[in-house]
């Protein structure tokens, strides 16, 4: 019988431990951190995969972005498994399982090398910050971008070995599919051209101009999805961020957070969902970050020509971070440890090199060096297990970030919103509402949650004094002005609501959710012709909510044009099968038409 290779045991063994490591995300729920909008409650995800689902995962922008392959990839969850958190976290152990897998398989085909790819992938799989791309369903993305990501340094390895334009478009296919799940991967063609200066080493061989000129094509690829990425974050309203930060404040943070990167690399403490934007770093701290990166950034270009491993290590680090560092501002965040998840293994090969090499000629400090990488991976192991069961609810996350220091506003509201939700008393959840506030005194989600409260309690001009106070705090804010648009239509006082809707338009004119309160707020005060427009106006700037085709087909329909009304019905229905208020105005339609 022929005996396996020690790759063999090593890959299942890397496999075993990653699943022992993550074996509680099985028991996870859903968590108030976008999941409710990527799958719990997006009825175009949660219904599975039908045609109409598809033709909107091609054309529509999902939660802020477009990566339909991740989209698809939840929809086929919900197909196999119904709306249920376990199964799918499940699934993504089992994406970083796989990832875990290639690592070591393509880092041993580039570097001949056994037992450290070995160590980088277990250190990869193990590794406290990537608890949250794992433990996390909304970051489905990134386990299938760094699928498809390292499947393309395979096919580039193989292109290299034999080159033909078959095996390129294996690379090319691997590139869109990994930007398809999310655009994080546009840094995939440089990170092609380190490798062709370690391990590959086909530098100086040949020129650089002849190794950029080869990669043309996926540069091409990666230019069309950052022009699709920018359009979509911007019409979205996802990069007003940058807007409120400016430039100088954003570079700084860029500074500081690689430093905080490495920082959370080498001692993964306070770990948390959300880490707010401080908007100015201390002087200070900004400096000593820039120093430092620019002092060790100095070491390794004096060690160039004689580690490159460092310098391949460091690079990545820098470069594959760039589209999340937070020079284009997107969300309110610092930074993320999900963003860690490729970036990490440049820190992680050049220390596995640099280290092994160093020991290479000594028997005890090999020793020495095993000894320390055990601990390493004991403790990664360890810190995993415990950092998983943060995820099992949304109350057990925020808390548990909390306990670890991560005390800021946006966690205090998230926590509010989730001790809501679990039903806690009404005084615990106005009280993270004002912890939020007094962490930061113009956060205006805490604010309108007060005034959500106040109005449940009909504490009327309470809640009219806390929605005016939030436009102060911006006064380009368009939903701010809905939110009082919404206050006067609960009063039943339509002409108050009117102006404050249109003050909101004004500033975002392509809303389909305003022109679809517009077009209700018509109807109620009888004004047909406006109600039509806007409804008309929501379908146009959005297409895939069932209730602006069912409003304008009744307002139509009353004003007898039972053939657009009966068009309008047959769409809702595309969207929706089987939705009761559509079928029973279509059976009435067809009452009113054999009547007439």
């Amino acid at each position: 019988m022929r005996r396996l290779p020690p790759a063999f045991w090593l890959g299942l063994a890397l496999i075993a431990v990653t699943a022992t490591a993550f074996r509680h995300a099985g028991e996870c729920q859903f968590v108030n951190l976008d999941d409710d909008a990527y799958v719990e409650y997006a009825p175009m995800i949660n219904r599975g995969v039908r045609a109409v689902s598809l033709t909107w995962v091609a054309t529509a922008i999902h939660s802020s972005n477009w990566h339909p392959l991740t989209s698809i990839s939840h929809m086929l969850d919900c197909d196999l498994f119904g709306v249920t958190p376990g199964p799918m976290h499940w699934e993504n152990v089992g994406w970083h399982s796989l990832n875990t897998l290639l690592v070591f398989l393509v880092w041993r085909r580039f570097t001949g090398a056994l037992w450290r790819p070995a160590l980088v992938a277990a250190l990869f799989a193990l590794h406290p910050l990537h608890v949250e791309s794992v433990a996390w369903i909304s970051e489905r993305k990134d386990l299938l971008c760094t699928f498809f990501w390292l499947l393309g340094f395979a096919a580039y390895h193989r292109w290299r070995e034999r080159p033909s334009a078959w095996r390129y478009a294996a690379v090319a296919f691997c590139l869109a599919l990994a930007l398809l799940a999310k655009p994080m991967a546009v840094t995939f063609p440089a990170t092609l051209l380190l490798l062709d200066f370690w391990p590959l080493q086909r530098w100086p061989e040949l020129p650089w101009r002849r190794l950029i000129g080869e990669k043309l094509p996926l540069f091409a690829i990666v230019l069309a999805q950052s022009v699709v990425t920018f359009v979509v974050q911007y019409s979205s309203g996802a990069a007003n961020y940058a807007e409120r930060i400016p430039m100088s404040a954003r570079l700084a943070n860029a500074v500081v957070s690689y430093v905080r990167y490495l920082g959370k690399t080498a001692w993964p403490q306070s770990l948390s969902p959300l880490y707010q934007h401080p908007g100015y770093w201390p002087v200070w701290i900004w400096v000593g970050a820039l120093l430092l990166l620019l002092g060790f950034s100095a070491l390794v270009w004096t060690q160039r020509r004689t580690q490159r491993p460092l310098v391949f290590g460091w690079l990545w680090f820098l470069g594959t971070l760039v589209p999340v560092i937070g020079i284009v501002q997107v969300g309110a965040q610092a930074m993320a440890d999900r963003y860690m998840y490729v970036p990490m293994l440049g820190v992680l090969t050049a220390a596995a090199w640099i280290v092994g090499d160093r020991v290479q000629s000594s028997p005890r400090r090999q020793k020495l060096a095993i000894s320390a990488a055990g601990l390493a991976l004991a403790a990664c192991f360890f810190l995993t297990q415990r950092q998983v069961t943060a995820w099992t609810n949304s109350v057990q996350l925020y808390e548990r970030s909390l306990a670890a220091g991560e005390d800021n506003a946006s966690i205090r509201y998230l926590y509010g919103v989730a001790l809501q939700a679990a039903g806690r008393p009404e005084a615990d959840v106005i009280a993270q509402y004002r912890l939020a506030i007094e962490r930061e005194p113009d956060y205006i989600n805490a604010h309108t949650q007060l005034a959500i409260i106040a109005l449940r309690r009909q504490n009327f001009d309470e809640a009219r004094l806390i929605l005016e106070r939030t436009i102060r705090f911006e006064p380009d804010n368009a939903a701010l002005y809905s939110n009082l648009g919404s206050y006067w239509t609960l009063r039943d006082d339509f002409a108050q609501a009117l102006p404050w809707f249109e003050k909101a338009l004004k500033l975002t004119p392509r809303s389909a959710g305003l022109h679809r309160e517009l077009g209700s707020l018509y109807q109620k005060i009888n004004r047909p012709a406006d109600a039509r427009r806007h409804y008309e106006l929501a379908i146009k700037y959005d297409g895939w909510t069932v209730a602006d085709y069912t409003a304008l087909g009744l307002l139509i329909g009353n004003r007898g044009e039972y053939a657009e009304s009966r068009r309008l019905f047959a769409r809702a229905l595309w969207l929706e099968p089987g939705n009761k208020v559509c079928l029973a105005n279509l059976a009435a339609l067809e009452r009113l038409e054999r009547a007439k």
